[in-house]
């Protein structure tokens, strides 16, 4: 009687219920039955679940590497503070020789091993996509290169973006950057124009995704030579330039990251202040908001802002050791977490069911 009665529950409402599913249980659903895998591994499932998960900050995770991946799932204890939980990524067929995390987005992340091999790898699922080499890729050594990643909505196709240039000997020489770009669902590389902007003059920084654009810091070819934003959007893959904040300050002592998807410029080069710019309506100069923190507390430290999980809370690697930092209160907390990360290369992520191949190249 009980089977029959299920039986008649609409598919609607099963869509719903499911939908509320995190990710690492719908993969359980989907051995229930044929019908039930085919259902929730249906584009359109997954797509809206993960349109409904993404909007959950609560539920951010951090993706870092230590030779191996390791993910970091961050959640309330009883005393309303903040724990965080480390888990190896296990993969049958990949060895743990990871470098660094160069992009996340949508549940999927873009790691790049020793052999400066390159995968798109979902972390939920452990699904996998190797990246071809490009055969106008600039060799190594002899030059630098840096990589963004991101989903490209108008196209639906997920896009690494690389920007290299040779190592020039003459500092004063403005270098011609190189973009090139793969698209995952056609599986393939393409060379577009040169950068408008010359890459070689700040660190090589993996591209911050924020609004369908990957942003670096660069470096203007007019005659000031004046430090910008350069904004590569995924859709019409071209360069824009973001305005920065109106500061006193040489911006290229500053660094980006994303923080709860608006981008966040942050210096620590100041004796006791932490300088964090975000730009609340993106392109908007007049939108940038300046906090000037007075930080004692981390005098003397590098740090990096990773991740926020309240208006007031940070998670920030200080000397690679995962902390929380209240900026109400200036307090620091030790999140002791049982890896040491090279946190300076630590994405937010997002569980999905997203998978990082589209069907092309090889996937575990």
């Amino acid at each position: 009687m009980a089977r029959s009665n299920a039986a008649k529950i609409p598919e609607e409402i099963i869509f719903d219920i499911l939908l509320c599913l995190p990710a690492k249980f719908i993969g359980q659903c989907r051995c229930v039955s044929k019908q039930w895998r085919k259902f929730l591994s249906d584009p359109q499932f997954i797509k809206a679940h993960l349109a409904l998960r993404s909007h959950k900050h609560e539920e951010d995770k951090l993706i870092v590497v230590d030779c191996s991946l390791h993910t970091i799932t961050f959640t309330h204890n009883p005393k309303d503070d903040f724990d965080a939980i480390s888990r190896k990524l296990d993969f049958q067929h990949l060895s743990d020789n990871w470098v660094s995390v160069d992009g996340s987005c949508n549940g999927l992340i873009l790691a790049i091993n020793r052999e400066r091999v390159k995968y798109l790898i979902n972390p939920t699922t452990l699904k996998y996509h190797k990246i071809p080499n490009f055969h106008l890729a600039l060799p190594v050594p002899g030059s630098f290169s840096m990589y963004g990643f991101g989903y490209d909505v108008v196209s639906d196709d997920y896009k690494v973006v690389a920007l290299s240039y040779y190592n020039a000997v003459d500092e004063t020489v403005i270098v011609d950057t190189f973009v090139d770009i793969y698209s995952v669902r056609k599986g393939l590389w393409r060379r577009l124009e040169i950068s408008p902007y010359d890459h070689s003059v700040t660190d090589l920084a993996s591209g911050v995704l924020v609004n369908g654009a990957l942003h670096w810091l660069a470096s203007s070819k007019t005659s000031d030579e004046s430090c910008v934003i350069a904004a590569f959007h995924l859709s019409d893959e071209k360069f824009l330039e973001v305005p920065v904040p109106s500061m006193d300050y040489n911006y290229s002592l500053f660094e980006l990251v994303a923080l709860r998807g608006r981008l966040c410029m942050f210096t620590n080069l100041t004796v006791d202040t932490i300088t964090i710019c975000l730009m609340e309506d993106n392109g908007v100069k007049e939108s940038w908001t300046i906090f000037r923190l007075m930080a004692p507390s981390l005098h003397d430290y590098f740090w990096t802002p990773l991740c926020s999980m309240t208006d007031d809370d940070i998670v920030m690697d200080v000397e690679e050791k995962l902390v929380l930092y209240n900026m109400k209160e200036n307090e620091l907390w030790d999140l002791m977490v049982d890896v040491s990360p090279a946190l300076d290369k630590a994405r937010t992520l997002i569980e999905s069911l997203v998978c990082p191949s589209f069907g092309n190249g090889t996937e575990g």
